[in-house]
């Protein structure tokens, strides 16, 4: 198991990627120099933006710790755990039974 945290999320750019074409498309205002300032409080924003931090953090075949998961969502919100926990209630990141460990999901929403 993998405990290097993989680079940060890219900022996110509304005129490019699949972004620009959800009517989430105003993401990018959730975000000032890089950083998330706030997550989406409607549920569209909020799953295209889960997407893009799973998409842009976490490869699909590779597990991390929690650990790294923590340290990855960190280089774009403070609250990290939050994050987690949505993208594994969104079905985003599968984590171990005992907690270990998560992987991105491969259900094809995030290839």
């Amino acid at each position: 198991m993998s405990t290097t945290p993989p680079p940060a999320a890219p900022p996110v750019d509304p005129s490019a990627g699949p972004l620009s074409d959800s009517p989430a498309a105003p993401l990018a205002n959730h975000f000032r120099d890089g950083r998330l300032v706030n997550i989406p409080r409607k549920q569209a924003r909020r799953a295209a933006l889960l997407d893009h931090l799973a998409r842009t953090l976490f490869a699909p075949d590779r597990e991390y710790a929690e650990q790294a998961v923590n340290d990855a969502l960190s280089t774009v919100h403070d609250d990290h755990a939050a994050l987690r926990r949505y993208l594994v209630e969104g079905g985003l990141l599968v984590r171990t039974r005992d907690g270990s460990s998560y992987r991105r999901a491969t259900d094809g929403r995030t290839g």
